[in-house]
């Protein structure tokens, strides 16, 4: 499963590899997403090339239901932020260190399906997902890191 970095760790990471004060890069990271976000209010786009573009869509009115009781709920009119990736960033997930697009791949090179989505789903029809039951010995091991855990006095 993929790593989550936290706010923290992107700081502590950036930090790290300028050798600038962590509350130093912390005021950068803080200032680059100011700059964007006032810049996209205003309708402007963002260009970082090869990172990708930030920029707003109008997203028209619609009606809706609720999954609850079925009725249809009226669902205004809004402007949403989105970002597109740029072709780095996209080489950079599609590398070879990366799990996520291989079985994709695989799957449109074994069929003959002309669309990958299609071969892809295929081939996941065709072999269910297993999951993976933990070993005793994984489930020691998480115990006793759970055990060495600080725990938090309740007052």
């Amino acid at each position: 499963m993929a790593e989550i970095l936290s706010r923290g760790d992107i700081i502590n990471s950036v930090a790290a590899e300028v050798d600038m004060p962590k509350s130093k890069v912390d005021e950068v990271i803080k200032a680059f997403e100011g700059t964007i976000a006032r810049h996209i209010g205003t309708g402007d786009e963002v260009r970082m090339a090869g990172f990708g573009t930030f920029k707003t869509s109008q997203r028209s009115a619609r009606t809706s239901r609720n999954p609850r009781t079925g009725e249809p709920v009226d669902v205004p009119a809004r402007t949403a932020p989105s970002f597109k990736a740029g072709k780095a960033l996209k080489d950079a997930a599609n590398s070879s260190g990366s799990k996520a697009g291989a079985g994709t791949k695989k799957a449109s090179a074994t069929s003959g399906s002309k669309t990958p989505a299609k071969a892809a789903a295929k081939g996941a029809a065709k072999a269910p997902a297993k999951s993976k039951v933990p070993s005793k010995a994984e489930l020691t091991a998480a115990a006793k890191t759970l055990d060495k855990a600080p725990n938090k006095k309740k007052k």
